[in-house]
């Protein structure tokens, strides 16, 4: 047990120097360089050496797109890589990307929802997606001046974990850890703040959730931010990125999400929450490169 517990602990480190190595030296690069062509054959690369991930894309694709070809499943699987690489170099990348360069390659559309809904003063739930860069997303909205915090889940490895919290707090987005004993705490304050909180709600994780229909199948959803919404008042929107050129990024604002009350309190979280996942879809269904098809999203099966 000691031996597998030394293993494990150089393991981590080992993985912690190669990513810490890999993000110091992108930034002696040009920055269009490493998020355009070398995120381009980093991500061919992973598309064909990460037989796992691709099988598990081009399935979920081919269900999700039953009339597409073979060839145009595998062509949209290929850019789903290569927007993931692109997400690496352009994290890595944050360092160095003050204010006027993130205005440079991001925008925001309908930011003026945003605006509206800070001054209800309950508060914004924001909905958003592993689509396109949802740490530019993150970014642009805090860049408007609004206190932004995002749910997270820490990861395994602290100083992985702590390296991505401080790439997210130099943007001045704060980091609520998903696990911690205070996060309920620390989630309703930032809403009687009038603050914002972002939640990607796109992924089968071990949350409290619900089933809701997502590209025609059942998928069991983070039901978190629906019971914040309708316990507290807040404001619900919708922010997706969407990649526009080789570098560029624009945040789709859509929204706000309500649901009529009817009186039983989980059927209206089952009925937002399935409002927000149709809207993701829809984008998902524009722009199916740009989200993460190698997810295991219909994981967990509804009993009956």
């Amino acid at each position: 047990m000691k031996i597998n517990k030394i293993f494990k602990k150089v393991r981590r480190k080992f993985y912690y120097y190669g990513a810490y190595i890999a993000a110091k030296t992108i930034l002696f690069m040009p920055y269009r360089f490493s998020v355009t062509s070398l995120a381009k054959y980093t991500g061919l690369l992973a598309y064909y050496f990460a037989i796992s991930a691709r099988i598990k894309a081009k399935r979920n694709l081919k269900r999700a797109f039953p009339k597409k070809t073979k060839k145009e499943i595998s062509e949209i699987a290929k850019e789903v890589f290569i927007n993931q690489a692109k997400n690496f170099f352009e994290l890595a990348n944050f360092p160095r990307i003050d204010p006027a360069f993130l205005r440079s390659i991001s925008g925001i559309e309908n930011r003026h929802l945003i605006k509206e809904g800070i001054k209800k003063g309950k508060g914004i739930l924001f909905v958003s997606a592993h689509t396109g860069n949802w740490e530019i997303t993150a970014a642009a909205v805090a860049d408007m001046g609004f206190p932004v915090n995002v749910i997270a889940k820490k990861i395994y490895i602290d100083e992985l974990n702590k390296m991505l919290v401080d790439y997210r707090t130099g943007k001045n987005v704060r980091v609520i850890l998903r696990d911690a004993p205070d996060t309920g705490k620390k989630l309703l304050k930032a809403l009687k703040k009038g603050e914002i909180i972002a939640m990607l709600i796109d992924q089968d994780t071990s949350v409290p959730g619900v089933f809701v229909d997502f590209f025609g199948r059942q998928a069991w959803t983070p039901s978190g931010l629906a019971v914040l919404a309708l316990r507290t008042g807040a404001e619900v929107l919708v922010g997706i990125d969407q990649r526009i050129d080789k570098y560029g990024h624009k945040t789709v604002v859509s929204g706000p999400l309500t649901v009529e009350p009817s009186g039983d309190f989980d059927k209206d979280v089952v009925n937002l929450t399935q409002k927000a996942s149709l809207v993701l879809e829809e984008h998902i269904k524009k722009y199916p490169q740009q989200w993460v098809w190698f997810h295991e999203r219909w994981k967990t099966k509804k009993k009956n």
